[in-house]
């Protein structure tokens, strides 16, 4: 019995705590969304629980779910894994996401007028793709 009194006084507290949050971020004059429009799960929900509530949660809290898979993955992007022993394409598929990349970078870097960034990644870019026509090598190099 005192169990289920502890955990109704931590939920509480927990919910307190997170409409004070809401209210700090609002009062700072935070205009994100506190809440999904479709499924009504709020941010600092998917934070407890790490579940989204819908597809478009994606979209809504798409700024801090960035940043949060940032901090987790190391980047905002996944990538996923390749199988090692597809018949030798595991080398191609490598060099295929690496041009992908580096191409995006290369786009970006010009947008930006970063002319030596720009000049730097389009080597890189050389070479992969030279790597790519001769079939460059086995799984086992990489």
């Amino acid at each position: 019995m005192d169990q289920d009194i502890n955990n109704k006084i931590q939920n509480f507290l927990q919910y307190v705590f997170e409409m004070v949050e809401d209210m700090e971020r609002i009062s700072k004059g935070d205009s994100g969304i506190s809440a999904c429009p479709k499924c009504g799960t709020t941010y600092s929900g998917f934070k407890k629980s790490g579940k989204i509530g819908c597809g478009q949660c994606y979209v809504t809290f798409r700024p801090q779910l960035t940043k949060a898979l940032a901090n987790i993955h190391g980047s905002g992007v996944h990538k996923g894994k390749i199988p090692q022993g597809m018949d030798g394409r595991h080398f191609d598929l490598v060099i295929q996401r690496e041009l992908e990349e580096n191409r995006l970078l290369l786009k970006q870097a010009v947008d930006r007028e970063e002319y030596e960034e720009a000049a730097r990644l389009r080597d890189i870019i050389q070479g992969l793709e030279l790597s790519s026509e001769s079939g460059g090598g086995s799984d086992e190099m990489v």
